[in-house]
């Protein structure tokens, strides 16, 4: 619910005031190719952030699940703030949407539109999902390296299918490493398990 409200709801703000939008298209983010394949590592990220999310809650401390829990929400929020402060867009590339590929690339952008891209959530739970397991003992260390490796194919995803800049995913990764570092030196955590 947090993550619609933050993501969908400030779309609907933007939208609805109108906001100027930026482009921070950069040189490097130009040099990079459109490669509609890697739409399918995109698309897997999703049922990749629940398996590692539930594996975080199984696998961890109560305390050491809500301290996770509080720096996704705090992540988010921040995310939030930034994207009705400065809100970003981007010019996706000409398509014919034809093969599977492409229908699933016309598909995700016609359901995302390029609005919330600074910073990128996607990267941002990408890392999170392995911050929260990495130390889990109980869960094998292939997988733990696995879903590093994986979130680093979702950063590159995000780059392929022109779904974020490079300054989207650098900063979903800075966010996602201050807020999780917050989230392990205070007790603001303890709001959140009160609440849950």
């Amino acid at each position: 619910v947090w993550n619609c409200m933050i993501y969908w709801g400030t779309q609907q703000t933007i939208l609805g005031l109108g906001l100027h939008t930026h482009d921070i298209t950069s040189a490097i983010d130009l040099m990079v190719p459109f490669r509609p394949e890697w739409v399918l590592i995109y698309v897997l990220s999703f049922p990749f952030w629940a398996v590692s999310y539930i594996l975080t809650a199984k696998e961890n401390t109560r305390e050491d699940w809500f301290r996770f829990v509080f720096a996704d929400m705090l992540a988010k929020a921040i995310c939030g703030v930034i994207f009705i402060s400065f809100p970003t867009t981007s010019v996706r590339p000409d398509m014919d949407g034809s093969g599977i590929l492409g229908s699933l690339m016309g598909l995700i952008y016609s359901l995302d539109p390029p609005l919330d891209l600074f910073p990128s959530i996607h990267c941002l739970v990408s890392l999170l999902s392995w911050l929260g397991i990495r130390k889990c003992s109980n869960i094998p260390q292939w997988y733990r390296n696995f879903t590093l490796i994986f979130a680093i194919m979702i950063f590159a995803s995000t780059q392929f299918t022109k779904q974020h800049y490079l300054a989207d995913v650098i900063a979903g990764i800075v966010i996602a490493l201050g807020c999780y570092f917050i989230s392990r030196h205070c007790s603001g955590y303890k709001a959140v398990e009160r609440f849950f």
